[in-house]
This record gives structure tokens, C-alpha cells and sequence, in this order.
């Protein structure tokens, strides 16, 4: 039975009001504010620094409310206060974070434009009502749950809506819809201001149509990637869908004939295959969630590299141009003539294809998934066929002990799904483990070419000056929830 806010009981449509209300939270803002951070070291404006500010002031701390007021909403029988009183310290927190945020939105006049200015500071105003709006109807939740749980009478599903009505949802979900309303705008306006800057950045450094194209053609072979993974593992999920609607199948006739087998009682069969259907759903899931972050973790190793290697061309073809225009010595128009277009000849070809080199890694994984799903249904036939062909009739031992085994006969199955899903991940981890491994030594390679054309630049002229470098920092991918 599913429960809500800490009762015995569930509240009618309560979670999924409050699920649509949050809708996706933060991850919009969470993921812009990531598009960011490699632009900081370069923007010399402060712009970017601040909106990073302003969307950690805001995800970071509404995150851990969204997802309380979740837990609260899908909890089990619990501590009432214990449970309420977390959100009721989570909400001020959360408001004091975005007045922080709406401070240092003060930091960008000037540097953006003014309506786009204006539109983040009323979207932050909106939230900070949004959030005093949700602190007055989580109190009236709280109340009326604590009235429930403090109730003479048993709380049940045909009385909880004395206690916990439409109205009091409403004054939750509503604030929440707000909430998640106005994180869209301050995402939409963080989104476009960075994004203006940034351009502006790139435009001021000019770089050139050969780095665009290198960084196109990561993204081409990761779409490509991308594609031919989600199509195999969505593959994998059908064939995995197929095999238990056989199952089950299989198994019909019995319904048909109930009478005939074992006396009537087929119960351990029902409860096997409705459980089969839980697991199937939880499976599916699973493979669901850990392909999305296979191509997540993609997405985010590909953005972090190429926005190291382009800020590192950025500063070094600025450098050798802007010395080629501005130095004094003799030969530097010449020399810069000379080497600029070494930049364009440095071999980007070795990212697209760390990536392609992979697209046929997952053929055996695919193997591996159908050889466990046939044996799963496979052995579930033969149970069938025993009870169908040997002891369909009495409800002797015969009957009585085949039909006693549909436990046991889960709790393999359940072993053999464990070995699907591990083997799966596994296979993830092993292939994106490789594909992260290559695109990082690619980048190294093409930083250190592309430092070594300026060194033999100032060589050309005869200076000797600082060379511009990006330093190579690489942060280590999480784990994904769940990952064996």
C-alpha cells in the first residue's frame, strides 16, 4: 500500500498532485548552471562567476526542499513532527538562500541587458512570495496531519478526507506550481544571460571556423552514439517485456480451467506472476534510468572536454593573433601568418572517434540479456508444463509440492533479473570507462600540440613571454545510483 505525509493510509491523488505540482524541479537550472562553468576563468565581466551564484543560491537549497516535501508526501507511517519539522527548517532556508540570490543579482547591472536584468529579479521575487505562500499551507497540512495521527478514531481511506481535503492540498500544490513556475523563469533568464555573455566571449576571441567544426563533430558521433545505444537498450527492454508477456500466456490456461489445477488453488501462481509483473516494471525501470545516465554522463564528460579545449585554442590563437597585430618585434606579422594555421591542422579527429570506435561495444550485451531472459522463460515453461501434463488434476503431493515452488521460482528469477541488470550496467560502466578514458587523452593531446605551435610561435619572433594555458583538470564521474 503506498502512504502519504507519515499516515497509515494513503491521501486520494496526493503524491501525484504534489509530483506534477514540483514537476522537474531544479534539474533545468542545475544542468544550465553547468553549461557555465567553463567560461568562468575567461570572463573577466564577473558575469558568469555570478550567475553561478545566483542559480547555487537558489537549486541547491530548493532542490533539498522539493525533494523533503517528496519524502514527506510518498512517507510511511512515522514521526509527524519529525517528518514536518524538517520542511518547516528547510523553507526559511531555502528563502534566505534566494534573497541572497537576488542581492547579487545587483552585481550585473551593466554588464547585461536591463529587461533581461529586471526578469531575473522578478523571477527571484516571485519565488521568494511562491515560498511564503508554501510556508502558510504546509503549516495547515500540518496541522490537519497532526490532527489524523492524534485522532480517537482509526484514520482510514474512507475518513482521511475529513482531515486532509482538496483545499489543504491545494494550498500546497498551488504554491509548489508557482515555485516551480517562476525556477522556470529564473532558469530561462539565467540561461540567457549566460548565454549572451558567453557568445560574446567567443565572438571577442574569434574562434575560428576549425575548432567550431572539431567540437560539431564530437557532437555529431554523440548523437550518433547516443542513438545507437538508446535503440539497443530499448531492444533489451522489449525483449524483456516480451518474455514475461509469455510468461503469462503460458500460464492462461489455468484461469480457464481453474478447477482443474490443484484443486482450485492457484493462489502461489497468482501471487508469482503478479509479482513477475512488479519486478518486470522495476527492471525495465532500471535499465531505463541507467542508459539515461550512460548518455548523461556523456553528455556532461563531452561538454567539460570540449569547452576545456576550445577556451585553450580560444587563448591561444587570441594570443597569437593579438601579438601578431599588436607586437612590436620585427617578424611578427609573418610568424603569426605562419603558425595560425597550424592551429587548424592539429589532429580533432581523435574525439569523434572515441566516441564511434564504440558504437558496436553493446552487440554482446544485448547476447548476454537475451541468453538470460530465454533461460527465465525457458524454466518457467517447464514448471508449466509439469503442472499442465503431470498434476493439473489432484490436489494430492503431486499438485500440492509444484505449486509450492512458484516462491522459489521467483526468488530465481529475481537472481536472473539481478544478473541482467548488473551485467548491463556493468557493461555501461566498462564501454563509458573506455570512452572517457580516450576522449581525455585526445584532449591532453590536442592542448599540448596546441601549446607547443605558441611556444614555436615566440620562437619565431624572438620573445620570450608567458604562454597561455588552460590547465588540465579532469573531475572524476559519480557513480550511478545503484551502479554494481
Amino acid at each position: 500500500m503506498s502512504c502519504s505525509f507519515g499516515l497509515d493510509v494513503p491521501v486520494p491523488v496526493l503524491t501525484n498532485s504534489i509530483t506534477q505540482a514540483i514537476g522537474t524541479g531544479v534539474t533545468a537550472l542545475v544542468r544550465t548552471n553547468g553549461t557555465f562553468k567553463g567560461s568562468v576563468e575567461v570572463d573577466t565581466s564577473g558575469t558568469i562567476q555570478a550567475l553561478i551564484t545566483i542559480a547555487n543560491n537558489v537549486s541547491k537549497p530548493m532542490d533539498q526542499l522539493l525533494s523533503g516535501i517528496m519524502s514527506v508526501a510518498s512517507s510511511r507511517k512515522g514521526n509527524i513532527s519529525e517528518l514536518f519539522g524538517n520542511i518547516d527548517k528547510l523553507i526559511p532556508d531555502t528563502t534566505s538562500a534566494v534573497r541572497n540570490a537576488s542581492v547579487i543579482v545587483g552585481n550585473l547591472e551593466g554588464l547585461t541587458k536591463t529587461y533581461l536584468l529586471a526578469g531575473l529579479s522578478t523571477s527571484l521575487d516571485s519565488l521568494l512570495r511562491g515560498l511564503s505562500d508554501l510556508a502558510s499551507g504546509w503549516q495547515n497540512l500540518t496541522s490537519a496531519a497532526n490532527d489524523a495521527v492524534n485522532s480517537p478514531s482509526p484514520v482510514t481511506l474512507q475518513n482521511i478526507t475529513n482531515f486532509i481535503n482538496a483545499s489543504l492540498v491545494s494550498n500546497v500544490t498551488a504554491p509548489l506550481k508557482a515555485v516551480q513556475i517562476n525556477i522556470m523563469g529564473v532558469t530561462a533568464f539565467v540561461s540567457t544571460i549566460g548565454s549572451e555573455r558567453t557568445q560574446a566571449i567567443k565572438q571577442q576571441a574569434q574562434i575560428n571556423t576549425t575548432i567550431n567544426n572539431a567540437v560539431r563533430n564530437v557532437v555529431t558521433a554523440e548523437v550518433n552514439f547516443n542513438r545507437t545505444v538508446k535503440e539497443l537498450f530499448q531492444r533489451i527492454s522489449q525483449q524483456q517485456i516480451n518474455t514475461f508477456k509469455m510468461i503469462n500466456q503460458t500460464f492462461a490456461p489455468v484461469y480457464a480451467r481453474v478447477d482443474s489445477f490443484n484443486g482450485g488453488n492457484v493462489t502461489n501462481m497468482t501471487t508469482f506472476l503478479s509479482d513477475l509483473a512488479a519486478l518486470n516494471a522495476y527492471k525495465l525501470q532500471h535499465i531505463e534510468d541507467s542508459t539515461n545516465y550512460t548518455m548523461e554522463e556523456m553528455y556532461s564528460l563531452l561538454n567539460d572536454q570540449t569547452s576545456l579545449l576550445s577556451n585553450t585554442l580560444l587563448n591561444i590563437s587570441s594570443y597569437i593573433t593579438n601579438q601578431g597585430v599588436t607586437s612590436n618585434t620585427q617578424f611578427s606579422t609573418q610568424c603569426a601568418q605562419k603558425h595560425t594555421p597550424e592551429l587548424q591542422s592539429l589532429p580533432y579527429a581523435k574525439l569523434p572517434t572515441c566516441l564511434t570506435s564504440e558504437l558496436t561495444s553493446f552487440r554482446s550485451t544485448a547476447q548476454f540479456a537475451q541468453l538470460q531472459l530465454d533461460q527465465i522463460r525457458d524454466a518457467t515453461n517447464a514448471l508449466y508444463t509439469q503442472i499442465s501434463k503431470l498434476c493439473q488434476r489432484t490436489t494430492g503431493s503431486c499438485a500440492a509440492q509444484l505449486f509450492a515452488t512458484f516462491p522459489d521460482q521467483l526468488q530465481w528469477v529475481q537472481v536472473k533479473m539481478f544478473v541482467l541488470w548488473s551485467g548491463i550496467v556493468n557493461d555501461q560502466h566498462i564501454v563509458t570507462g573506455r570512452i572517457r578514458n580516450c576522449v581525455r587523452a585526445a584532449t591532453t593531446d590536442l592542448i599540448e600540440a596546441a601549446q607547443a605551435v605558441a611556444e614555436r610561435f615566440d620562437s619565431c619572433t624572438g620573445k620570450d613571454v608567458p604562454i597561455p594555458v588552460v590547465q588540465v583538470v579532469f573531475v572524476e564521474q559519480l557513480a550511478a545510483p545503484g551502479r554494481v
